[in-house]
């Protein structure tokens, strides 16, 4: 994995310290990288939807994996 540096708003921060602290994720950096994942799954998926409305082609499947490998 790669460290990166982001700057959010302290009301993300604050939200992301409950969900933590309410046990749906072990920790701030678990959330962030399934919020990542979630949002790119979802951006991947729409664009697909339009490329293939316009586009005969198909897009190849893309997996992803979770921290404990799980692959969804």
């Amino acid at each position: 994995m790669k460290l990166i540096s982001v700057n959010i708003p302290s009301s993300y921060l604050e939200v992301l310290e409950l969900l933590v602290a309410d046990g749906k994720f072990p920790n701030r950096s678990e959330a962030i990288r399934v919020s990542i994942r979630d949002l790119i799954k979802t951006e991947y998926l729409i664009d697909e939807k339009i490329q293939k409305t316009y586009d005969t082609h198909d897009e190849p499947e893309i997996n992803f994996q979770t921290e404990d490998n799980m692959v969804i």
